[in-house]
């Protein structure tokens, strides 16, 4: 999983992704992603040793590029396309009920939905270290409000209305892993109405 910044305050902030590395420890490699995803699949898949399993499950059709050609021609016991988000995980929580020790997950594409992914992983018994993940793609940002707990995902702007509450409420850079969300508050609790510049920032 990623690490964190450390800001000058010492909190602990937004993750941080670096391109992905092979564990060296794994007996299988299962990887998922999602449009630009791909690229960083096929750049983890070239790093992999010539002998080693793996499989790919890849939501086609979606936002972003398509990189099912370019997976489908790589080596793997298994490629799967998948259309639609929810089949995606079904197949990835079947896959991880019977994966044999060993297995490493490898998840790429937008923040959304790398931390959904990862949750999925999380739900079959991984641990955060057997788990890997890549942003890649859309900078929008998956949004809890912390007044209401409605959750946003694919916000790009820096302010934005929460269909929950009604409320308008400002995205922090604080990260909740076990949500997979950034917290959002609100911005305008002492002027109601009076808002800061609304910027389209996470793109």
């Amino acid at each position: 999983m990623p690490i964190y910044e450390l800001p000058e305050d010492g909190i602990r902030s937004r993750p941080i992704y670096r391109p992905m590395q092979p564990d060296v420890a794994a007996r299988f490699h299962l990887m998922v992603a999602e449009g630009a995803g791909s690229e960083a699949l096929a750049e983890l898949h070239e790093k992999l040793p010539d002998d080693a399993r793996c499989s790919i499950h890849y939501l086609a059709g979606g936002d972003g590029p398509d990189g099912s050609d370019r997976l489908m021609q790589l080596r793997c016991e298994q490629t799967r396309l998948h259309f639609d988000d929810g089949q995606l995980a079904d197949a990835l929580r079947r896959h991880l009920e019977s994966a044999a020790m060993g297995t490493r997950l490898y998840v790429a594409g937008s923040e959304d939905f790398i931390w959904r992914m990862a949750a999925v992983g999380i739900s079959c018994g991984m641990s955060e270290e057997e788990i890997h993940v890549e942003r890649r793609g859309s900078r929008a940002r998956p949004v809890q409000c912390v007044h209401c707990k409605t959750r946003v995902e694919g916000v790009t702007t820096n302010i934005y209305t929460c269909p929950g509450c009604g409320q308008h409420v400002t995205v922090r850079d604080h990260f909740s892993r076990r949500l997979g969300a950034y917290q959002s508050v609100c911005v305008d609790a002492e002027a109601p109405g009076e808002l800061p510049p609304i910027e389209e920032i996470y793109r």
